[in-house]
C-alpha cells in the first residue's frame, strides 16, 4: 500500500532538485500558453496572454504580451480563455508559431444580471475594434450592471504609441 502511494506521488507533477541546485519544473501539467483566443481560422488560433511581462530592465519595451499562433482544430471560439499545450517547440517570431497538442477552455462565470458571458462580449468587441494590423490584447473587460453593458479595452501591441480602444458592448 505504501509503495502504491509512493509510486503515485513519484508520477505526479512537481519540482525536482537538491539543496545545492535550484528546483526544475517537470513537464506535464502546466500549459505552454494561457490567454484569450483573439483570432481563429479553420485550423489555427491566435492565443494572447493578457498578463504583460516587464522586460524594461533589458529592453525598451515595458509591456510584452506572449502571443502564439497555434495550429490545431478546436471547437473553442474567439473570446474564450484557454490553456494550450504544444507538440514540440515554438518558432521564434512575434507572434510565435506552434503546433497544438491539447487545449482546455477555462470555465467562465456570467455576472448575475448579465445576458452575455464574458467571452461573448469580448468576441463582439473584437469584431468591432479598429486597431488595425497587429496583435491585439485585452487590457480590461468589465460588466457594468446598472448600464447593462460591457466596457472592454483592447490594445494593439504593434503600435509604437499606446494605441488603445475602449469598446462598449450592450448586454
Amino acid at each position: 500500500m505504501i509503495s502504491v502511494a509512493l509510486l503515485l506521488t513519484a508520477c505526479g507533477y512537481g519540482t525536482v532538485g537538491s539543496d545545492d541546485e535550484p528546483n526544475t519544473l517537470l513537464p506535464g501539467d502546466s500549459p505552454d500558453i494561457y490567454g484569450y483566443i483573439m483570432e481563429k481560422d479553420r485550423d489555427e488560433i491566435l492565443v494572447v496572454n493578457p498578463e504583460g511581462k516587464d522586460f524594461s530592465h533589458t529592453k525598451k519595451e515595458e509591456d510584452y504580451h506572449e502571443a502564439v499562433r497555434v495550429r490545431m482544430n478546436t471547437d473553442a471560439e474567439v473570446g474564450d480563455v484557454v490553456e494550450v499545450w504544444f507538440d514540440g517547440g515554438v518558432a521564434e517570431s512575434y507572434p510565435g508559431q506552434a503546433i497544438g497538442d491539447k487545449i482546455k477552455v477555462v470555465p467562465e462565470n456570467k455576472p448575475d444580471s448579465a445576458d452575455l458571458y464574458p467571452s461573448e462580449a469580448l468576441k463582439k468587441a473584437i469584431e468591432q475594434h479598429t486597431l488595425g494590423q497587429g496583435v491585439v490584447v485585452v487590457e480590461s473587460s468589465t460588466y457594468e450592471g446598472e448600464e447593462d453593458q460591457w466596457q472592454i479595452t483592447l490594445k494593439n501591441t504593434f503600435s509604437t504609441e499606446e494605441e488603445k480602444e475602449r469598446i462598449v458592448v450592450k448586454d
